[in-house]
């Protein structure tokens, strides 16, 4: 089986803690599994980075500028760069965060943006898209879009077996696969299948071919988390694949089937 960088993300962790997580895979980006115990607080200082934090489970006050939000579900939330950011935890929780380095050029693509901080978005109010890889049923996600941090954009991908996301590659992205604690498939990387259950991380080696097989009873739900080593052609490449829906569709997690519009 080929060796591709993977690891399991213990969510069952019950201290306040922080972990980095494959540091090293992608250039300028460090990935971190913060716990953070009811009660307590978790102080982030600003740097030349952005803080993408994605709150994967429990409830959450953000606190940055004077001002506090308070979350109960799936959220990501980036505070303004220049500015600390306080994470109380209101039950336990567990956050993934994406450090990503500033870069040349960087500034310029902010003032194009014009993003306004904090940048929150609801998980499960995420615009939603297709693309030519998917199946009709598969729900995709984009979480936080391409021009919002510059070189960065987020998203998910939902669907229930049997289905199947076609082998693509695209070397001007580099990319991590997280996945929810109800994930179970197969990615396949240069055809070979690595299985992936919940609460994992894995790189995805820039330029390779990739997929995913998803099996009957199994649920697919992971994270994708790209960043641009060329900027001018992953925005062509998401410009030209990621397509809005316009509409807002649900997985039945009875039935694994979409729910009625």
């Amino acid at each position: 089986m080929r060796d591709v960088p993977k690891m399991t993300v213990d969510f069952n962790v019950k201290k306040n803690g922080s972990v980095a997580l494959l540091p090293g895979c992608i250039p300028g980006a460090t990935l971190y599994h913060h716990s953070v115990m009811a009660g307590s607080t978790l102080s982030l200082e600003p740097g030349p980075f952005h803080h993408i934090l994605i709150l994967i489970s429990g409830d959450v006050e953000f606190s940055t500028d004077g001002n506090s939000y308070i979350f109960h579900e799936r959220v990501s939330f980036v505070p303004n760069p220049k500015l600390s950011v306080d994470i109380k935890a209101l039950t336990d929780c567990h956050l993934i965060e994406v450090r990503w380095e500033w870069q040349e050029g960087d500034d310029e693509l902010a003032a194009e943006y014009k993003t306004q901080f904090p940048h929150i978005q609801i998980y499960r109010n995420a615009k939603q898209y297709r693309d030519r890889n998917k199946s009709e049923k598969t729900i995709s996600r984009s979480v936080i879009d391409q021009r919002i941090i510059p070189r960065f954009a987020f998203g998910s991908v939902e669907t229930y077996g049997v289905d199947a996301i076609k082998s693509h590659d695209h070397p001007m992205l580099d990319q991590y696969f997280f996945s929810f604690p109800e994930n179970e498939m197969d990615v396949l990387i240069d055809f070979e299948p690595i299985p992936m259950k919940g609460n994992e991380l894995l790189y995805i080696p820039l330029g390779s071919m990739h997929g995913v097989d998803v099996k009957e009873g199994q649920h697919c739900h992971y994270l994708w988390i790209d960043f641009y080593p060329d900027n001018e052609l992953a925005l062509k490449r998401l410009d030209a694949s990621h397509i809005p829906t316009g509409k807002h569709v649900e997985f039945d997690p009875k039935t694994g089937k979409l729910k009625k519009e």
